[in-house]
């Protein structure tokens, strides 16, 4: 640790502040946090590294390396790490490891971002227009069609203004992630899906892995009524794979007048996609590398995540 320190004290340039470089879905560099009293050398107390906002990104990339090979390995669940050091959505590894797959996937993307920038980072594409599943196209905006408000609603549901000040607040945005935001539960835990309830996503992270845990927590699919209450939002589930093969998740919420919005991972919350368009639509909106479609779900004042 003081070769680490020693190596920060002497390129100052390699850190920036969190979150002023890339901010969208994807790699967005490794968020460090100094949490003791030890000789810190005058660095910060937070700061991030390979994730475009370094004045000297060689020396960021250097850097990040070797606190990825600090971090412990083991054949955990994949999954993001506590709190979102690097992917963008929710799955967080155990506690006292970092799957293999997972710190390669890092390597891979902080290489990558060295090469090309982390804002271009991704190297999976968006869909083009035209390559949506017709079928599920059709579906999804059938279900989107039923949330308007001058429709007949397939289960009653609620919404509250897109309210982003609450979420990207400095003692709140870094600890709680899309699952959090999706939800509207503040935890400062990275809550992951299944958690409170004794399940852990595989490090495959389907669909349908990933929704076992939302439902456990007390989540149900789209169309499968709450009970009356509150906070019974209505959410969609993306899956997607990183470049190197390290699998996650992510959650969008429905806000009044038909946008959605997110928060990837500790970054701040936002209503537009990875284009900057507002989301109108989750199915179809720029959200690489987040490409699977695991559909509509619905929370409720009753769900308990951790």
């Amino acid at each position: 640790m003081r070769e680490l320190l020693e190596f920060m004290a002497g390129h100052r340039t390699a850190l920036a502040e969190p979150a002023t470089g890339y901010t969208g879905l994807g790699f967005r560099g490794i968020q460090v946090e100094l949490t003791d009293d030890l000789d810190t050398a005058g660095l910060p107390t937070e700061f991030e590294v390979a994730g475009d906002g370094s004045q000297d990104p060689y020396a960021a990339a250097e850097l990040a390396e070797r606190l990825l090979d600090t971090m412990p390995t083991g054949a955990g669940a994949a999954a993001e790490p506590p709190p979102d050091e690097t992917a963008a959505g929710g799955e967080q590894p155990t506690e006292e490891s970092y799957p293999e797959a997972f710190r390669d996937s890092v390597r891979e993307q902080i290489r990558h971002t060295v090469r090309e920038g982390a804002g271009g980072a991704m190297t999976i594409e968006p869909p083009e227009p035209g390559s949506f599943s017709e079928g599920s196209l059709l579906e999804v905006e059938k279900q989107l069609q039923t949330l308007v408000p001058s429709a007949a609603v397939a289960c009653a549901y609620d919404v509250t203004p897109y309210n982003p000040g609450f979420w990207n607040r400095p003692d709140t945005r870094p600890r709680n992630n899309c699952y959090n935001f999706a939800v509207n539960r503040r935890t400062n835990t990275f809550a992951q899906p299944g958690r409170a309830h004794g399940y852990t996503i595989p490090g495959t992270v389907r669909c349908n892995e990933v929704s076992i845990g939302a439902q456990r927590d007390g989540i149900r699919v789209w169309g499968n009524c709450q009970p009356q209450g509150t906070l019974r939002y209505v959410i969609a589930l993306v899956t997607g794979t990183f470049p190197g093969g390290f699998r996650d998740y992510h959650w969008y919420r429905l806000h009044p007048g038909g946008l959605w919005a997110h928060k990837p991972g500790r970054t701040p919350v936002r209503n537009v996609d990875n284009s900057g368009r507002p989301i109108r639509n989750p199915y179809t909106c720029d959200r690489r590398p987040y490409n699977e479609w695991c559909g509509l779900y619905q929370s409720h004042n009753s769900v308990t995540i951790r």
